[in-house]
């Protein structure tokens, strides 16, 4: 018992020792920020942010999924467990206490997860490759279990996860651990970032932005700590791809008004939908308006998660790997296509940067 104690309490000072090298502020006025042994204090609008498990808990509202005092517990209950459980076994053990969770879809969110890492490589192939990579600073907006940055790591030098998940970033640290990985853990909302301005060269959004609650302020925010020519990445599912819908498994979801989706859901697969806003083409266009150089593309689909699906999806896949190739067939996937990779710059004429 007191091994498992002393050694979660290393990963929890090694955190903090990691934030104590970042420019933190407070997420909501951006002032500076006091750090004690259990909590960070804005100097202006006193605001108190707990520490949780070496984690800073800097969200000014709740996941939506769980909210704070569930959230807390599901977080409790991994702690209690990390050292028991090997990545995979964490995951398994984590669906197995998620009531919420269909039995049908535990499995699959399971694999999903395991085969992060294969996903991440097929994102880093995204983005322009040069010498001045290890010295870029990069902040992935909700990085659930992990598989983007530690694959990401081996890329790049300076990484900072955030997620508006406790749960999510306990688990991510199992994943992260033994691998000789330095990466500090931030819990708080995309909406609100307690980062200055100009800040990372990069930011990544991942299968993300359809669960935030306000997407606007996630761009703008993003926008607001990148530096000038700094890049965001978005892959989000579309709207209205033909394909189904990757949180229920479920087609035509999309195509309905959203008032009406929750319902569908619900008739269909007995289950709720709801903290979901998957975009269409236009809609994320909008977004990235105050974006120069925006590049939409159409990713592949990694071998290792093409070998989990079955006999009909395979095939669908399979045709989608050759028309993605077929400019001709371009503007059928804008509308119609299962997923985007979306590229945008930061202008260097942003007004911000000539204080």
């Amino acid at each position: 018992m007191l091994t498992w104690q002393y050694t979660i309490m290393n990963d929890f000072n090694e955190n903090l020792l990691l934030l104590d090298t970042l420019n933190l502020c407070c997420p909501g006025c951006k002032a500076q920020l006091q750090r004690s042994a259990k909590s960070y204090s804005c100097i202006a609008c006193k605001k108190d942010f707990p520490i949780m498990y070496g984690i800073p808990d800097f969200r000014l509202f709740g996941d939506p999924y769980l909210g704070f005092e569930d959230d807390y517990a599901r977080t409790q209950l991994i702690v209690e467990n990390m050292n028991r459980l090997d990545f995979a076994g964490l995951l398994k053990f984590y669906w197995s206490n998620s009531p919420e969770t269909p039995d049908s879809l535990r499995e699959k969110f399971v694999r999903t997860a395991l085969l992060g890492e294969n996903k991440a490589k097929e994102i880093l192939k995204s983005f322009p490759q040069s010498e001045a990579d290890k010295h870029k600073t990069i902040l992935e907006i909700g990085c659930g279990t992990g598989g983007f940055i530690v694959t990401a790591a081996k890329r790049y030098k300076y990484i900072v996860a955030i997620d508006i998940a406790l749960r999510w970033l306990m688990i991510c640290r199992k994943r992260v651990e033994g691998m000789n990985i330095k990466i500090p853990l931030i819990c708080c909302c995309a909406e609100f970032l307690p980062f200055p301005k100009n800040y990372f060269d990069q930011v990544v959004a991942s299968a993300t932005i359809e669960h935030t609650r306000s997407q606007k302020s996630v761009f703008s925010e993003s926008y607001r700590v990148l530096k000038q020519n700094g890049v965001m990445f978005v892959s989000t599912p579309n709207r209205f791809s033909l394909s189904a819908e990757p949180h229920v498994y479920l087609r035509g979801v999309g195509f309905l008004p959203r008032k009406w989706m929750g319902l569908y859901v619900r008739l269909i697969k007995g289950m709720e939908y709801e903290n979901k806003r998957l975009m269409s083409y236009f809609e994320l266009k909008k977004m990235f308006l105050k974006f120069k150089n925006v590049k939409f593309s159409f990713p592949d689909i990694d071998d290792a998660s093409l070998n989990q699906l079955g006999a009909w999806e395979r095939f669908q896949v399979k045709v989608y790997r050759k028309i993605r190739l077929l400019s001709i067939f371009g503007l059928f996937l804008l509308f119609f296509g299962p997923m985007y990779y979306v590229l945008g710059q930061k202008p260097i004429q942003d007004s911000d940067i000539k204080h």
